[in-house]
């Protein structure tokens, strides 16, 4: 008899495996999809680009708080203060003394002026005017630089040096003030120079430093390149948001896509649970439910125990099997729930229940332990519970040991579906080690949440086991539901699957 029902599950497992079209097979539509699957879907990159700020919003703020404090520190490393000093003055050569006594003064001392205007920056920059500089201060080279300009339509000029010290600006300038005119003397003659605004030592720099345009430009820089960071990420990742994606993506059948649960923030307590049986879930997603239960009765037929994984934690495989446990005890049937995540039990709290009682890693430790006397039943339901609230010690001996075979053999007498909830396939190799006690699987995605290259790893480790796989379970999906949100959950990534995630991801 177990001879002729392994043959059996062998021909159910070679109906229900997923079939690979061969490159004849395909048809013009799936030729279509696989041409845009290159291409980038603007309509969908807007949601995901969303959740990608969501998830990776750290990462704009963390560039924009770098950026503004490199372009801060390099404000402040080239930063350079100059210091000014400046003089006005009138020049009179002694050719402009004899016109006056001549009577045409006036138009003498403009066409002086505007030769000494053209001259006077040649004089100043001319190297017979440097080196006297240097001469007298007693230095090799000037620290500062010197301009000069004349005052339109007048015979005024100006004088500004310009220096890393306040001092040296000032020294510089005296010195130019009182050498000037043996310089002029060999072009323009015999002149003499008026001051009209004295020279100061300058108190404070021409410019102070303020860094806040640069850090707000680092700012703006380091922002823009989080959200490109962010958009290559939203761009490149590939992953399964509708039905249509499962079939096309992984070649697997959609049994039911359920929507997203959000409760409104409401003071004090009421019931979070993601249960068909709370008043407060959304109409759509009881309508899923039950499409899940009228498609899981057409696969499921002549199949006891059924397993219930997915991909990684937090993708609502919990929450699938219990809906699934009690939209089954609506129909009639008699139903009993495992919790084998020996490794992080949270069936019980996904009903709410909070009566003590001993799951299968206490069992499994008690030799001789029936299970039929540790089951809980819940209230106005044929559903009844083999939970715990302890994770087991050695969850992978337990796994595989021999009494977890024949305690599930003792449940499917006492039941006309034993649903178990079981580890996620993508982080450990405890669900392929329990999908061998199982007569099939449903394998629960999280819409926009795994890799579809992942995926499609944990389906084919889990196909290693040889346990027909009846079909996926599209959770937190978008569209007819969209407008429902998980806001409470039931997530993992504790001691348990953390470093186990982690790893993973890294490999």
């Amino acid at each position: 008899m177990a001879k002729a029902r392994a043959e059996k599950t062998e021909t159910v497992g070679r109906a229900l495996e997923p079939r690979r079209p061969t490159r004849r097979g395909v048809t013009m539509e799936e030729h279509k999809l696989d041409q845009e699957e290159g291409r980038i879907d603007l309509y969908r990159l807007l949601p995901e680009l969303g959740r990608a700020l969501r998830r990776l919003f750290w990462v704009p703020l963390l560039l924009a708080l770098l950026g503004a404090a490199a372009m801060g520190v390099r404000a402040w490393r080239s930063y350079v203060p100059l210091y000014h000093s400046e003089a006005t003055f009138t020049i009179e050569t002694s050719a402009s003394a004899l016109s006056d006594m001549a009577g045409s003064g006036s138009y003498y001392d403009k066409a002086t002026a505007e030769q000494l205007a053209k001259t006077f920056p040649y004089l100043l920059q001319s190297d017979l005017l440097q080196s006297l500089l240097r001469q007298e201060l007693g230095v090799s080279w000037l620290n500062g630089s010197i301009s000069a300009r004349a005052v339109d339509n007048t015979s005024l000029f100006s004088l500004r040096v310009t220096s890393t010290s306040a001092q040296d600006a000032y020294d510089i300038l005296e010195t130019v003030i009182r050498i000037y005119p043996r310089v002029a003397d060999y072009v323009v003659g015999s002149t003499e120079m008026h001051i009209l605004t004295q020279p100061a030592v300058a108190a404070q720099p021409d410019a102070p430093f303020d860094p806040v345009r640069s850090i707000c430009k680092g700012a703006l820089l380091g922002l823009a390149l989080g959200l490109a960071v962010v958009l290559l990420f939203a761009a490149t990742r590939r992953t399964v948001r509708t039905p249509e994606e499962v079939k096309r993506r992984l070649n697997q059948t959609c049994l039911a896509s359920l929507p997203a649960v959000r409760f409104k923030r409401r003071s004090g307590q009421f019931d979070r649970t993601i249960s068909i049986q709370n008043p407060r879930i959304s109409g759509a997603f009881l309508e899923n439910v039950r499409s899940l239960r009228i498609k899981f009765l057409r696969a499921a037929e002549g199949r006891k125990v059924i397993m219930v994984s997915s991909t990684l934690p937090g993708e609502g495989k919990t929450t699938v099997a219990v809906n699934l446990a009690l939209t089954l005890s609506q129909n009639g049937a008699r139903v009993i729930l495992v919790d084998l995540d020996l490794r992080k039990p949270s069936v019980k709290r996904c009903l709410g229940v909070s009566v003590p009682s001993r799951g299968a890693p206490e069992l499994l430790n008690l030799r001789g332990a029936d299970p039929r006397e540790h089951l809980l039943t819940l209230e106005g339901t044929q559903v009844r519970l083999l939970a715990g609230d302890e994770p087991s010690s050695n969850p992978r001996r337990q796994m595989e040991s021999r009494r977890l075979e024949a305690l599930l053999t003792t449940l499917r007498e006492e039941a006309d579906y034993v649903i178990l909830d079981t580890p996620p396939c993508g982080l450990l190799g405890d669900g392929a080690a329990l999908a061998g006690l199982a007569d099939a699987s449903l394998y629960v995605v999280r819409s926009g949440t795994a890799q579809v290259s992942h995926i499609l790893d944990s389906l084919q480790f889990l196909a290693g086991s040889g346990t027909p796989l009846m079909g996926c379970v599209l959770n937190g999906a978008s569209g007819g539901g969209g407008r429902y949100g998980y806001g409470y959950g039931y997530g993992y990534g504790g001691d348990h699957y953390g470093k186990y995630h982690a790893y993973r991801q890294e490999k």
